[in-house]
């Protein structure tokens, strides 16, 4: 996911396309304004996740990040990740759906 130049963002309830965003995390303006108003929001949630490189099978790169709920109490193994964060974005995208009711599919050129 990580090279792609753009994505589009889908609204998983209705399977309509809501939002794009540029590969250095820009929403543009154009989409649903409720829905770009949620991802600006999300951007700046830190993201829990459990390391993929103290993961099982961590050599599976296509694994990416398990997001963790907020909430729960930190553990050996977990790391916090901060918008500006190197893997904040990529991270970002991979947990999208398991945090909001959206997802970010690659545009093809």
């Amino acid at each position: 996911m990580h090279t792609a130049k753009k994505y589009r963002i889908h609204d998983l309830k209705t399977g309509q396309v809501v939002a794009f965003m540029d590969a250095d995390g820009t929403l543009h303006e154009e989409g649903d304004p409720q829905a770009i108003a949620k991802l600006k929001e999300l951007l700046q949630r830190e993201l829990v996740v459990r390391d993929r490189q103290l993961g099982f099978e961590a050599e599976d790169e296509e694994e990416g990040y398990e997001p963790f709920p907020e909430e729960s109490m930190c553990y050996f193994g977990l790391i916090t990740l901060r918008p500006g964060d190197p893997e904040y974005l990529r991270a970002f995208l991979n947990c999208l759906p398991s945090i909001s009711t959206y997802e970010a599919r690659a545009v093809r050129d």
